[in-house]
């Protein structure tokens, strides 16, 4: 079988998958999307040297820096012992019921019956290190619907929750305050208008002179949107390496399919590489683009990038994926009676000049 037709094949099935997946899930590591909840520290009470905490993955997780050289307790909904870091590294206690109800966002789990949180400690390391994280339901807002105030105004900023979480240094109590504020974000109108330019520019491009270098700067401008978009959202959220390489296995898919349509394009021209384009089109415009449309009107970000420059890598990803897709679909036609008696014309030459 050709190269070329492997390569089909494979888009082919991938594309099949990527049509069928729930847009939002494509993107985002670890669950963590874009959101206009602002999970904030507000103060540590009283001020404690080598003690410091902050809210990490848009408020999925509290993190604790211990630099104090003795252990800091964790305590958990009932006042129990629930975490602790120090010298010794990071443990749990398997008694506390926080342990089993952090498990998920929702809390809606389990608790065994040996989970008593008026029982003895019983800790169990689980990790080095001075540094602990922790999802905390105290610290995000809990229900699958909107607050009542956002509700009634959800383009103004609302106080939405206040919380508090207790540390224990020996027999000090340090109290963590916080709050979660919403955050109303932008319009998504205005880079929507942007994707339509960029995709109409394309095609209308691709039916001039110009069609070789416009395909092949959107297919370059995809390669860099898309990489600026990984590293991005690596470098803002806390998860194992391995879990972010498995949740942004669509932008990296869509990446090496952009890198093997460029070279297409430029080596072959648009009309050959034309079954590619489409693929890759479609391919980068729903993985790419919608599966992170959240973004244009989110206000907090997953990612390290600027607001402004991650809401323009999407919007771009949308308008170029799409162009790129409407010129392979119209390039898949019959070639024009005239292009195929040029290319017979040229037949004879090339095999003289051998």
């Amino acid at each position: 079988m050709r190269p070329g037709r492997v390569v089909l094949a494979l888009l082919l099935g991938v594309g099949s998958v990527v049509a069928a997946a729930e847009p939002a899930g494509a993107h985002g590591v670890a669950g963590i999307q874009p959101s206009n909840f602002d999970t904030r520290v507000l103060a540590v009470v009283p001020t404690t040297t080598g003690i410091h905490v902050q809210a990490v993955d848009l408020g999925n997780k509290l993190q604790l820096d211990n630099h104090t050289g003795r252990d800091i307790v964790v305590l958990g909904y009932d006042d129990e012992p629930y975490l602790r870091v120090g010298p010794a590294g990071i443990f749990q206690n398997v008694r506390s019921p926080a342990v089993y109800l952090n498990r998920t966002r929702t809390g809606n789990v389990p608790v065994p019956a040996s989970a008593d949180p008026h029982a003895s400690p019983q800790w169990q390391r689980i990790g080095s290190g001075t540094t602990v994280r922790w999802h905390d339901h105290r610290a995000h807002w809990l229900a699958t619907t909107n607050p009542p105030q956002v509700q009634r105004d959800p383009g103004s900023r609302h106080l939405v929750q206040r919380w508090t979480v207790t540390l224990l240094a020996d027999r000090t109590r340090i109290q963590v305050h916080g709050d979660v504020v919403w955050v109303p974000g932008p319009s998504p109108w205005i880079w929507l208008a942007v994707a339509l330019g960029l995709a109409l520019a394309v095609v209308v491009l691709a039916a001039t002179r110009l069609d070789r270098f416009a395909v092949a700067a959107s297919l370059g401008g995809l390669i860099v949107g898309e990489t600026a978009h990984v590293f991005g959202s690596w470098a803002a959220t806390t998860v194992a390496g391995t879990t972010k390489l498995a949740a942004s296995a669509y932008a990296l898919g869509g990446i090496a399919v952009a890198t093997v349509a460029l070279v297409w394009v430029v080596r072959r021209g648009v009309h050959s590489a034309a079954p590619l384009l489409l693929l890759t089109g479609l391919f980068l415009a729903l993985a790419g683009g919608l599966a992170d449309v959240t973004t244009l009107y989110s206000s907090q970000l997953p990612t390290t990038l600027p607001a402004t420059l991650a809401r323009l890598e999407v919007a771009a990803t949308i308008g170029f994926g799409a162009g790129i897709a409407i010129v392979g679909g119209w390039r898949l036609r019959p070639a024009a009676p005239r292009e195929r008696r040029v290319a017979a014309t040229r037949t004879p030459a090339a095999v003289s000049g051998r």
